[in-house]
């Protein structure tokens, strides 16, 4: 299957991706629950194959976001303090 953006395009333009190789800026703070925002995908190349663009299955060509599935939470789904790596 031919995807309507490759790899490397995806990381440049969607900086919102939480993987233990990315950290982006919103999870560097504490959530309401006063806890750490933990990865969501062990790394940028599962966010990847995890994630519909647009002109994918049901993203309209001209939709500025993109859709996130199946998180593998590889530390969990929170964190007790702030990760360092990234």
């Amino acid at each position: 299957m031919t995807r309507p953006i490759t790899l490397n395009e995806a990381m440049t333009r969607y900086t919102n991706r939480y993987t233990l190789e990315h950290t982006p800026e919103w999870a560097r703070k504490t959530a309401d629950n006063g806890r750490w925002y933990a990865p969501q995908y062990a790394s940028d190349a599962e966010w990847f194959e995890r994630t519909l663009f647009p002109g994918e299955q049901g993203i309209p060509n001209r939709c500025k976001h993109c859709k996130s599935y199946g998180q593998t939470w590889p530390l969990g789904e929170w964190l007790d303090a702030p990760r360092t790596a990234a």
